[in-house]
């Protein structure tokens, strides 16, 4: 399956990479898999802590699967199927 993964802010910069098309072998993944597929690259490695994280305390990221909040969904075991893109924003500060 094919799914387009759009990276924001610091995670963009850390990385150089904005958008990415990953492929998996299967036809649907939890997102915790999407995340640690994108954890293997260069300035993603926060992503993969991520993905690890079990004990479903609240994360400083927001991720949109279709637009929509995971976190509104089933959080890091929302499914992800061919064709669904993901959108990660990291933390930001502001005032």
């Amino acid at each position: 399956m094919a799914v387009e993964c759009k990276i924001f802010g610091t995670l963009r910069l850390a990385s150089g990479i904005d958008r990415l098309l990953l492929d998996i072998p299967e036809k649907s993944v939890p997102l915790r898999r999407i995340l640690e597929e994108l954890g293997q690259r260069k300035g993603l490695d926060e992503l993969k802590k991520l993905a690890q994280n079990r004990n479903g305390e609240s994360l400083p990221f927001i991720l949109l699967l279709q637009g929509k909040n995971v976190f509104d969904l089933d959080g890091l075991e929302t499914v992800v199927k061919d064709g669904q893109r993901v959108s990660i924003f990291p933390p930001s500060g502001g005032g």
